[in-house]
């Protein structure tokens, strides 16, 4: 897995980063100073875990987290209890208070670990998958709670908090967050493709190694998820 420091004290990183060399398996990509350096890294690399300092010049480390429409999984590293609840309200897979333990990291890559390969068996073609999902879903849309055929859509767009459901005839905008869809979703005919996106398999007209279309709407790959999504379609190729 792809890791991302974030701290503005340089010992805390090198505290971390030391931790880090223990796991073979994980791999440091960046030591950021800001948010501001973050954000740029996270538009260029793929990354599945931040630890994330909090109190940062600028822009504090749950701003920043609040920020991101579908950020990585993020290990909270602070020397501050005051902003655990904040933080476990976020989302966040673990809270460490510094000075940070090798014991300490490790339960919380541990978790990150477990949370990841959850993410990975629930991919298309995997073990386990469901096959027996209702046709059809209801949508809380405008005050109203709307039925929307499963066939009928043909992407999802991230909005932050909310979601925009793109079907062949309308558009509803949701309150739920784009995994939460997934999960209710028959998993080997919708598929994550970017951070901010997932869509219809059967609606896909053409692909290449960095976006796809779908009814004249270009849609782009993300780093972190091209490989499986290029290689679930390549499998269709005759």
């Amino acid at each position: 897995m792809n890791c991302l420091i974030v701290d503005d004290e340089p010992i805390a990183i090198k505290v971390i980063e030391s931790h880090l060399r223990e796991f073979k398996d994980l791999k440091l990509i960046a030591k950021c100073r800001s948010a501001i350096q973050a954000f740029e890294v996270l538009e260029k690399e793929a990354i599945d875990i931040i630890f994330l300092d909090i109190e940062m010049p600028k822009l504090d480390g749950f701003s920043f987290l609040k920020s991101l429409k579908n950020p990585p999984m993020v290990i909270v590293t602070t020397a501050h209890r005051d902003f655990a609840l904040e933080g476990f309200e976020l989302d966040v897979v673990d809270y460490l208070l510094k000075p940070i333990s090798l014991e300490r990291i490790m339960q919380a890559i541990v978790k990150a670990k477990r949370l990841q390969n959850e993410k990975n068996t629930s991919s298309p073609g995997s073990q386990g998958v469901e096959s027996d999902y209702s046709p059809y879903i209801f949508i809380r849309s405008e005050r109203e709670n709307v039925k929307v055929e499963l066939r009928a859509i043909l992407y999802v767009e991230s909005l932050k908090n909310h979601v925009k459901i793109v079907t062949s005839n309308d558009t509803y905008i949701t309150l739920v967050s784009i995994s939460k869809l997934l999960e209710r979703l028959p998993q080997d005919i919708f598929i994550r493709v970017h951070r901010s996106y997932l869509v219809n398999l059967h609606h896909i007209e053409n692909y290449s190694n960095t976006d796809l279309v779908i009814q004249r709407k270009s849609i782009p790959l993300g780093n972190m998820y091209k490989d499986k999504v290029l290689g679930f379609l390549e499998r269709k190729q005759i």
